[in-house]
């Protein structure tokens, strides 16, 4: 895949930066913050990522947009990169693959949940601390609502799935009584 292999790149050259810097964590704030920004301005999007505007145009839109900002100098770079390679929209991609190594640096493991209905506050917190145990990492949970799940739930760390609901509970059992 051209585009996740080229958005690892930038990202793993961005975390580069911010590490030797000390302000990784910063430098996807930051990141963040300008992808928000793009988010609420569609004008400033389709100018950053415009074909026919010139490369000058854009850097000037974006240039203005920095400073007010206030972001790192690195930062700020960064973006400047990728305005001048056309490639601001790869900065989603780039953002999610940022998101995953600062996050790997600092021992957070992204945990998706999928139930019934919403969790507790009280099992959200019971469940976060057996995977904590379980995983060694400090875990963010991500909750889905999927009514399909029946009940139980279904929860994927990484690439593991450990699936609890009672849908697969269902279709096992429908399995082994045609097995006979």
């Amino acid at each position: 895949m051209i585009g996740g292999s080229l958005a690892r790149r930038y990202a793993r050259a961005l975390r580069d930066i911010g590490q030797e810097d000390r302000q990784v964590r910063q430098v996807l704030s930051e990141v963040e913050e300008f992808a928000h920004r793009l988010d609420q301005s569609p004008g400033l999007r389709e100018v950053l990522e415009a074909g026919h505007v010139n490369r000058r145009d854009k850097q000037s839109a974006l240039d203005q947009v920095l400073s007010r900002a206030g972001f790192l100098p690195s930062t700020n770079s960064f973006l400047s990169l990728l305005v001048d390679k056309g490639r601001m929209n790869v900065l989603l991609p780039i953002l999610g693959e940022l998101r995953r190594m600062v996050e790997e640096l600092e021992g957070i493991e992204r945990v998706g949940v999928s139930v019934p209905i919403p969790m507790s506050p009280p099992q959200k917190e019971r469940l976060k601390e057996m995977l904590e145990r379980r995983t060694g990492k400090k875990v963010v949970l991500e909750e889905t609502v999927d009514p399909a799940v029946l009940g139980g739930l279904v929860v994927r760390v990484g690439s593991t799935m450990y699936d609890g609901s009672v849908r697969t509970q269902i279709r096992q059992i429908r399995e082994n009584l045609q097995k006979g």
